[in-house]
């Protein structure tokens, strides 16, 4: 056998009654595999757990080097010198990685290294502890897998939902601009139920296009963010309340907001944030009262989610977005973030009940966060985190 010594100095150990026990217990144990190995690598003693998990007698291993447990490409990169120079010098070196049967298959092993010491301080040799978490292992790179797996279908969906929004507007546009040209000429020679009818289709029309706007927005928020820029907040809320100047004047509204620092994102992706809550605010405003939205910022070190806080960063920049509006049940606060979901019929306000849905999904990308709050007849207030 390769790396044969049968040389047993370096590591001599007394036997009392006390280490007699201590051995004696070592060697039963049959989860971890312990052994210890003289100052240049050699195997001086070996228990019940070595033989288990690595399918050696202790009469066939010891006066063996370790690098036997190693694959031919570790030992060929010198891993199990470097894992014992690294324990005489630290006093400890943990690795995982995988390690060689008896019978030449494979193990994956967590090891732990640590060195002993004569009474002068010298290193005299070490211990190794080996753990086989193969079963943990094969796991892990199964969830892996299923994750790259999703990665890459989630990918492909949102190419194709793309594509055929896409490829789903000319013939909408289509639709439109042959009702509006109808339309010019006069609809006298019309019945009123073909009137009715050709009024219906472009209606439908229309909320089909704004749905296909909404998915292909969807589909842009769902792209990962790759390059983080400069934006300048206020700024930003001054360009959406300009959006809206019309439908503001109309409300009787103003959006009144607080200084706000810069933050780094993707600046398209953040404006749709804003654009689409005051829009929402706009929408279910209270009739017979002038809509009032305020905007403010503050820092906070804990938004309060509980046991999710310890994945998530420190601090946040906290935006709030409140309105005087019509507000909802808090019971509905996490509702309103689902696809297509809608607290209101069709009928009394439009919309593709997908606003709040592209919100939540560019938090995300942004490694932020957003909740709202209700309140029946006085309003609503959305909160945004935004990593700081």
């Amino acid at each position: 056998m390769d790396y044969q010594d049968n040389n047993t100095q370096d590591v001599v150990f007394p036997v009392g009654t006390g280490e007699e026990q201590y051995h004696k217990m070592v060697e039963e144990v049959e989860d971890y595999a312990i052994l210890m190995l003289d100052s240049r690598g050699i195997i001086r003693n070996w228990n019940k757990g070595a033989q288990k998990i690595k399918g050696y007698t202790e009469a066939e291993i010891v006066g063996t080097h370790f690098r036997v447990f190693y694959t031919k490409e570790d030992r060929d990169a010198g891993l199990p010198e470097k894992l014992v120079a690294e324990a005489a010098r630290t006093g400890k070196a943990v690795h995982e990685g995988w390690r060689v049967r008896k019978d030449g298959t494979t193990f994956w092993g967590s090891i732990v290294i640590t060195a002993l010491h004569d009474g002068e301080g010298r290193v005299m040799g070490f211990s190794k502890v080996t753990r086989d978490l193969t079963e943990r292992k094969v796991a892990e790179d199964k969830l892996l897998r299923y994750a790259r797996q999703l990665e890459t279908q989630n990918k492909e969906l949102q190419q194709f939902a793309y594509a055929a929004a896409h490829d789903l507007k000319e013939p909408l546009r289509k639709v439109r601009f042959y009702y509006s040209a109808i339309a010019e000429e006069g609809l006298g020679s019309l019945s009123a139920k073909q009137q009715v009818y050709l009024q219906r289709a472009a209606e439908a029309a229309g909320r089909m296009q704004g749905l296909i706007e909404d998915l292909l927005a969807f589909t842009r928020a769902a792209e990962p963010v790759k390059q983080l820029e400069s934006i300048e907040l206020n700024e930003l809320i001054t360009e959406a309340s300009a959006f809206f100047q019309y439908s503001l004047e109309e409300a009787e509204g103003s959006i009144v907001a607080s200084a706000l620092p810069a933050i780094k994102g993707i600046a398209f992706q953040v404006r749709q944030v804003f654009l689409n809550l005051f829009g929402n605010s706009i929408k279910y405003r209270q009739p017979g009262r002038p809509l009032r939205i305020e905007v403010s910022g503050s820092m906070v070190h804990n938004p309060g989610l509980g046991e999710a806080d310890e994945y998530l960063p420190s601090s946040f920049l906290k935006i709030v977005v409140k309105d005087n509006g019509m507000g909802f049940d808090p019971e509905h606060a996490e509702r309103i973030f689902d696809m297509f979901e809608r607290l209101h019929g069709r009928e009394a306000f439009e919309g593709t009940g997908i606003g709040l849905s592209i919100c939540r999904k560019i938090m995300e990308n942004h490694k932020g966060f957003i909740r709202a709050v209700g309140c029946p007849g006085e309003g609503a207030v959305f909160e945004v985190f935004f990593p700081a």
